[in-house]
């Protein structure tokens, strides 16, 4: 035993994470007497192992001797001994972790501050229960209900009650409602908000755990997809585009159906059609999970403003306006997350289309009203430039532009107040319409783009009756197929492929969960009927099954070495990955007849949660951006990496060529940084982008400073605002980031 002993101390054991450690006999040993193996039979293992290793060896090499060993003795030793290293825990931060019993002491020790050894105890009978069970896996609630169990045989009721689960820990509840969370820039501390947060807790992890099928909820947890909206998959679809003249020629219903709430009938004066449009959008979000928005908002509301002055038009805007910004009833206690698409003038495919006014009557056609579209929309933008009271830009409703290349000229006038909004507060989004566009399409949320064509039909744009949106998001994380390939390219379609397929088939089971709710009448609102064949107002199988992406440019550096601006070989290629993946959701379309689409991914959050999975999982072969602990991300989409040194119409050169190949909506942003630039050196910039670039939406994004204290906007960074003199400046996009 002596031998043995010193030969072991000699030894040293490569862990997976890298590191190396001297190798412990008495593990090897108890882990075999664990599995029901004698102190004998387990001497003579550890004999044998010590005869056969080198001075280094893996622990899976050492477990897989061990494996075999002991199934020459007893093959169900095997199994329990086997079941027992390679037990992983699915945890309620998403992601898959192998089991360790210290996680328990640590866990028991810091939420009921009981002795170490006491919790170790429990720890140990805790490891023996599961591995009795025999379990597939494992989920963090169920570790934690085992606890209690052993807690409450060993009459320790009072601790059983503090580490109890209601949905989270009550460590964790008690963070959130004493610090709040940081991960939604658009959601304040304040009760609806941690009300709603722990709400999410309970539905994301019901979602994972009995409605998504283990193998999505896994690639969900590695970071192979992000499945988005968990907190609401079970229940909503994500984002949606309304047509208000269903609600201007049938009135409102709060509810969607008039039993809980009061009916309006159509609107009969033009301030009531302008509320109206408001509580759509409020009331809509109540059954979504995303956006919601207007098309041709100024074309179709132009008839209610005929005979008005434009001091009456414009406290019309002004009364939207501020509305949306104030309805402080959203989702965690926010405004509603908003946006309006504005005409310059009428699009030719309402022109001869008749138009609703005042009391839901038809009365012309909407080419009748093009100057009272106009004049609508300078009213509008003239809102926007002033701002509020405090002089801050309304970031919501998002004011979104419809632009026309060949019609600029046209529009030029209205094109130059857009761009003096642009310059002071970089709140508009201008919608290019490409000639690789649909004809009939919104953009939602940022940056998905809703193709109404193949949601709608003649006769919807004849009824007012023309709606869609995005029934659910799914991205692939790209760098981790890059990690995964290790540079063969053969590889790295495979595994797209096979992400692709998972994102297909979450997608595939929202269309089954939406089409049960609105069965069973769990969304009200978006279920209404919009004719006597009482078709409802969403139709589920005409939504865009959006599948985002999140890294080009760090799938390109891992696999060809170059960032997606530092070669032609590298951006060709990335054309090549694109041109893949615009292919294979080509191929779904067909397979499934629904809207799939491809996407750029908007959301932050996503790529940090992505860059994080794969630091811890993939170590020095992860790129990413960012240089804090928790503050690294993946870029957006295609995009550039943030800090490239590249010329601004180069940028736009590389990030455009990738719009065609995203059916489903792209962004690029155009940063103007600090200074506030000339409006028409904007408008000259805008027509160049529009003409010479193949980008279909972009805004110009400024840096803006925000006083906490008397809410002052100011271009630029500064240490003091120069209203009041407060030093407690934040700085902000404009959309709060």
């Amino acid at each position: 035993m002596e031998t043995l002993t010193q030969h072991f101390s000699d030894m040293k054991v490569m862990k997976s994470d890298n590191s190396v450690e001297n190798f412990n006999i008495d593990k090897l040993i108890t882990s075999c007497i664990n599995c029901g193996a004698s102190p004998s039979v387990a001497l003579q293992i550890a004999n044998e192992i010590a005869d056969e290793t080198e001075s280094i060896a893996t622990t899976k090499e050492l477990r897989d001797r061990v494996y075999k060993k002991l199934f020459k003795i007893s093959p169900k030793i095997a199994e329990e001994y086997y079941y027992r290293s390679d037990l992983n825990v699915r945890t309620s931060d998403s992601t898959i972790v192998r089991f360790y019993r210290q996680n328990i002491v640590d866990s028991l020790v810091r939420e009921t501050k009981i002795d170490e050894s006491f919790a170790a105890e429990i720890a140990r009978e805790v490891e023996k229960e599961i591995s009795r069970m025999h379990l597939n896996y494992v989920t963090a609630p169920l570790i934690r209900e085992i606890v209690n169990v052993k807690l409450l045989e060993h009459h320790q009721e009072r601790l059983r009650a503090r580490y109890t689960r209601l949905g989270m820990p009550i460590y964790d509840a008690s963070h959130l409602i004493n610090n709040g969370s940081k991960e939604n820039a658009n959601l304040q501390h304040n009760p609806e908000t941690i009300h709603k947060l722990m709400a999410d807790s309970i539905s994301k992890e019901y979602a994972l755990v009995n409605v998504i099928p283990t193998m999505l909820a896994d690639a969900h947890m590695k970071g192979n997809i992000h499945i988005h909206d968990l907190d609401y998959f079970v229940t909503r679809p994500f984002c949606f585009s309304h047509d208000i003249r269903f609600f201007l020629k049938n009135g409102f219903k709060a509810d969607g159906t008039g039993l809980h709430s009061s009916v309006a009938g159509p609107a009969k004066r033009p301030e009531v059609a302008f509320l109206h449009a408001a509580k759509v959008l409020s009331s809509a979000q109540t059954n979504c999970a995303g956006g919601q928005g207007f098309s041709y908002f100024n074309t179709f509301l132009a008839p209610y403003i005929e005979g008005m002055d434009y001091k009456q038009v414009k406290q019309l805007a002004q009364m939207f306006i501020y509305e949306m910004g104030q309805m402080y009833v959203a989702r965690g206690g926010q405004v509603v997350f908003s946006s309006i698409d504005l005409d310059m003038s009428v699009p030719k495919l309402f022109e001869k289309i008749p138009a609703v006014t005042v009391g839901g009557k038809i009365k012309g056609t909407y080419g009748d009203y093009a100057d009272e579209t106009k004049t609508l929309f300078n009213a509008l933008i003239d809102v926007y430039l002033e701002g509020d009271s405090n002089g801050r830009p309304f970031n919501f409703p998002k004011c979104e532009v419809q632009v026309y290349p060949k019609e600029m000229k046209k529009d030029e006038e209205e094109l130059l107040k857009v761009s003096e909004l642009s310059a002071k507060f970089g709140t508009p989004y201008y919608i290019i319409n490409q000639p690789y566009m649909p004809d009939f399409a919104c953009y939602q949320c940022c940056s998905f783009l809703m193709p109404l064509d193949d949601a709608n039909s003649e006769e919807d744009i004849i009824n007012g009756t023309v709606r869609g949106g995005g029934l659910q998001v799914v991205t692939i994380n790209l760098p981790q197929i890059a990690y995964d390939a290790k540079g063969d390219d053969n590889k790295l379609f495979e595994i797209l492929r096979d992400r692709m397929e998972k994102a297909k088939e979450v997608l595939l089971l929202k269309n089954k969960i939406i089409k049960k709710n609105l069965k069973i009448r769990m969304l009200p609102f978006m279920g209404q009927p919009i004719d006597e064949k009482g078709t409802p107002y969403l139709n589920v199988d005409k939504q865009s099954y959006i599948i985002g992406i999140v890294g080009m440019n760090e799938l390109l550096k891992a696999h060809t070495g170059s960032e997606l601006h530092e070669s032609k070989e590298a951006w060709a290629f990335g054309l090549k990955f694109m041109k893949k993946m615009k292919d294979i959701v080509a191929e779904f379309r067909k397979s499934t007849n629904l809207n799939f689409s491809l996407a750029r991914t908007p959301a932050e959050s996503t790529a940090t949660r992505l860059a994080l999975i794969d630091r811890k999982n993939y170590e020095e072969k992860a790129i990413f951006q960012g240089e804090l602990p928790d503050a690294i991300y993946y870029t957006n989409s295609f995009q550039l990496r943030p800090s490239a040194d590249v010329p601004l119409f180069e940028k736009l050169r590389i990030e455009g060529s990738f719009h065609p190949l995203t059916d489903g909506g792209a962004l690029t942003q155009v940063w103007l940084g600090e200074h506030r630039p000339d409006p028409e050196a904007l408008l000259e910039l805008t027509k160049k982008i529009a003409t010479k670039t193949a980008i279909q939406y972009f805004p110009y994004t400024r840096d803006l400073s925000v006083c906490n204290v008397c809410g002052t906007t100011t271009g630029g960074l500064y240490e003091k605002c120069k209203k009041c003199g407060a030093e407690n400046l934040q700085w902000t996009t404009k959309d709060g980031y």
